[in-house]
C-alpha cells in the first residue's frame, strides 16, 4: 500500500550507518525505511530493531528488486562502493554514498557516468558543506559582497595510519582529509586554476605523507588554502572522542570574516565592530540537540531527500565529487614538481 512516504533502504549497518545516517532519515515523517542489507546478520537485525526497519537482508541484489526503494544509502568500506552502487544505478536508483566514494578518480568518474545515462540523483556524504553553522555564518559573508579568499584546517594527532588509510587501500587524504578539500572547494564556489603544495612526512618514518599545505586558485578569483595533518594538536582518533580532530573553516568577504568550529565556538565580524561568538552547536537547534544536528548530517539527509522530492540534483553529486578527487590528485602532482 502506497503510504505516501518516499521508499529508501540502506545497504550497511556497520558503526558509521548507525551513528550518523539511520537516525537522521528515520526522524523524517516523509520517509520510509522499508529494509536494510547487511552481510553480518546480527548487525542487520540489532540495526533494525533499534530503527524500526521492518526487513533485513543479507543479499543487496535480492533486497532491491523485492523492496523495489526509490533510493538506496550505501554506507560501507569503500572497496565494496562501486559494485553497491553501481548495481544500483543501473536500475535507475536514486543513491547516496559516503566519502570516500570508491578507491580511485576513475571510479567515481565511471558512478558519475552511469548517473547521468539512468538520470538518478546521487549525493556523496561531505556533510560539512551541510554543517548549519558553515552555512548560516558564509550567508552573512556573501551578503557583504563576493568571497575573496578561505580557509580549511583539518588537524589532528594520531600515528594510527593504518586505519585511517584503510590498510593502505587509499591515501590519508583521500580516506580521510578529503572533507577538508571538498570543503575549501565548495566554500571557494569556482573551478581550480591553479595548485601550489607542500606534502611531506615528518617525526613518522614511512610511506604516508601525514602533513598537507597547499594554495588553490579558483576561476572565480577566490583563493583558498588548505592546512590538513596528522602531527599537530587536536582530538586524537581514538574511540570514543566527540571529535575527530580540529576542523576549522575561515571565510572572509568585503570587510567581514567568519570562522566556524563546528565542534566549538563560531565568530563573525565585520568592519572594525566587535567579534560575534556563537556556541556553533545553537545553529542546529532547530533540528535536534545530538550531534548529527549541527554536524551536517541531519541536514545532508534533508537535502538529499528533498532534491528526490523535487527533481533536482544535490550540490554534491557524484560529478562534483570528481572535481574534489581531481584537486586532490593535483595537490600531490604540484608537491612533486
Amino acid at each position: 500500500m502506497d503510504n505516501g512516504k518516499l521508499k529508501v533502504a540502506f545497504i550497511g549497518a556497520g558503526k558509521q550507518a548507525n551513528w550518523r545516517h539511520y537516525p537522521p532519515v528515520s526522524s523524517f515523517p516523509d520517509v520510509e525505511i522499508a529494509a536494510l542489507c547487511d552481510f553480518n546478520t546480527d548487525k542487520a537485525t540489532e540495526t533494525a530493531q533499534k530503527w524500526g526497519v521492518p526487513r533485513t537482508y543479507q543479499d543487496y541484489k535480492h533486497m532491491l528488486e523485492e523492496v523495489d526503494p526509490k533510493a538506496v544509502f550505501i554506507i560501507t568500506n569503500p572497496k565494496d562502493t562501486f559494485e553497491l552502487a553501481s548495481y544500483a544505478l543501473g536500475q535507475g536508483r536514486h543513491v547516496f554514498i559516503e566519502k570516500p566514494p570508491g578507491l580511485n578518480v576513475n571510479q567515481i568518474r565511471v558512478l558519475a557516468h552511469y548517473a547521468e545515462v539512468n538520470k538518478s540523483l546521487t549525493m556523496v556524504g561531505f556533510q560539512r558543506r551541510f554543517v548549519p553553522a558553515m552555512t548560516a555564518l558564509k550567508a552573512r559573508v556573501d551578503q557583504r559582497g563576493p568571497i575573496h579568499s578561505v580557509m580549511v584546517a583539518n588537524l589532528k594527532s594520531t600515528s594510527d595510519f593504518s586505519r585511517i588509510t584503510g590498510n593502505g587501500a587509499l591515501d590519508q587524504l583521500t580516506s580521510d582529509g578529503m572533507h577538508a578539500v571538498d570543503n575549501l572547494r565548495w566554500l571557494a564556489g569556482g573551478d581550480v586554476e591553479w595548485v601550489t603544495s607542500h606534502v611531506d612526512t615528518i617525526y613518522i618514518p614511512g610511506p604516508v605523507a601525514n602533513n598537507v599545505m597547499a594554495q588553490v586558485e579558483f576561476s572565480n578569483g577566490v583563493v583558498g588554502q588548505l592546512h590538513y595533518s596528522m602531527v599537530t594538536g587536536g582530538a586524537s582518533l581514538q574511540p570514543g572522542a566527540t571529535a575527530a580532530g580540529y576542523f576549522r573553516a575561515e571565510i572572509h568577504g568585503k570587510n567581514i570574516t567568519a570562522t566556524v568550529d563546528a565542534d566549538r565556538l563560531s565568530t563573525i565580524v565585520a568592519d572594525s565592530g566587535e567579534q560575534e561568538v556563537f556556541d556553533s552547536k545553537v545553529f542546529g537547534e532547530a533540528a535536534g540537540s545530538e550531534p548529527e544536528h549541527w554536524l551536517g548530517f541531519w541536514h545532508q539527509a534533508r537535502e538529499f531527500i528533498d532534491c528526490i522530492k523535487e527533481s533536482r540534483e544535490p550540490s554534491s553529486n557524484f560529478a562534483d565529487a570528481v572535481k574534489t578527487w581531481e584537486l586532490i590528485n593535483q595537490i600531490y602532482e604540484s608537491s612533486a614538481v
